[in-house]
């Protein structure tokens, strides 16, 4: 049961395992949330959405008694709220990959928690959260190492810092805006390339040196061939320790070196090789950024173990077979 086909949670700690599960013998399918599990943004909508959603996902969790031996649920039915949960009869895998227990609303999420078999946690900070409501198992999001990969051919372009995610990330880019800013005058001939679903509005960057890319998924993991590095930005907030560094992941699956933030699992990531470098200053994003692009033998050392620790720790097919395993093991337990 997920919370959308195209949402990101879904694709990438659902999705991407399908083949491989089913080749493993079990039989899946998925009861997605046609209606979506987010209300719209026009408040006139929302009471003929609720009733709907609502009516879908009670529809949804009796199929699932029906049908099902057990249920892989992704997150909260509808986000923020513990609707028809309640209804299932059959044991289930509860996963998580934000800290969605955070907000005036969070106790949902803690609500569903308590009545899961197993509770799967993208990350640390996560399953020492949810330790509280049962048993625990973490799980990191895969990255597909065939779909990300490094460039077949060393790059002729421009020197690139690249950042590529959803628009609700831009405040991370906007809080080392001044950093960027010293990075692109200090190397007139770089440019800053955003791929997402919107363009940012910087305040005081130079037009010529940043570009905008449309985020599509036919597109996601070549448009990373254009980087020199990949960035990741955070703020060291409870929010922000409960991201599952993803967009750190495909940078280092793609052969690149990364500049993040050292924010919960990202500091863990970096901890498993010399595949990036921290910052946490202003003055560290620019130090560490005008060293990657003045140094391309250490940026490409960097990258290539990136994307070995990429494929040895992260990669779909070794995180598919641990899914699978913790599906039998619920399984074995609820016989």
């Amino acid at each position: 049961m997920t919370q959308g086909l195209l949402t990101p949670s879904t694709r990438f700690r659902w999705s991407q395992h399908l083949p491989q599960l089913r080749a493993s013998g079990l039989r899946v399918e998925e009861l997605h949330a046609g209606f979506g599990a987010y209300p719209p943004s026009a408040k006139w909508q929302r009471p003929f959405w609720g009733a709907a959603a609502i009516a879908e996902s009670t529809w949804r969790a009796l199929e699932v008694n029906r049908r099902a031996d057990l249920c892989f649920l992704q997150r909260n039915l509808l986000s923020t709220l513990h609707t028809s949960e309640r209804l299932l009869r059959r044991p289930f895998l509860f996963d998580v990959d934000d800290a969605i227990f955070l907000g005036p609303r969070g106790g949902s999420a803690l609500a569903v928690a308590r009545r899961a078999s197993l509770i799967i946690c993208g990350n640390r900070f996560l399953a020492d959260h949810f330790a509280n409501c049962g048993p625990v198992a973490l799980l990191p999001t895969a990255v597909d190492t065939d779909h990300f990969h490094p460039r077949r051919h060393a790059s002729s372009g421009r020197p690139t810092i690249g950042w590529s995610g959803s628009s609700s990330g831009f405040g991370y880019l906007y809080d080392i805006e001044p950093a960027l800013g010293a990075v692109l005058q200090r190397l007139p001939e770089a440019r800053l390339l955003i791929v997402s679903d919107q363009p940012p509005s910087f305040r005081s960057l130079p037009a010529a040196q940043v570009e905008f890319r449309a985020w599509t998924a036919a597109s996601e993991a070549k448009v990373l061939h254009e980087f020199s590095v990949g960035i990741m930005p955070l703020e060291d907030s409870a929010w922000a320790r409960g991201k599952c560094s993803f967009k750190m992941l495909t940078y280092m699956a793609s052969g690149l070196p990364c500049v993040v933030a050292p924010v919960g699992m990202n500091a863990e990531v970096l901890a498993l090789g010399e595949l990036g470098l921290a910052a946490r200053s202003l003055d560290d994003w620019t130090d560490a950024l005008l060293t990657l692009l003045c140094n391309e033998t250490l940026a490409a050392r960097l990258g290539t173990e990136g994307r070995a620790v990429a494929e040895s720790k992260f990669s779909r097919d070794r995180v598919g077979q641990q899914l699978i395993e913790l599906i039998h093991r619920v399984l074995n337990k609820a016989c």
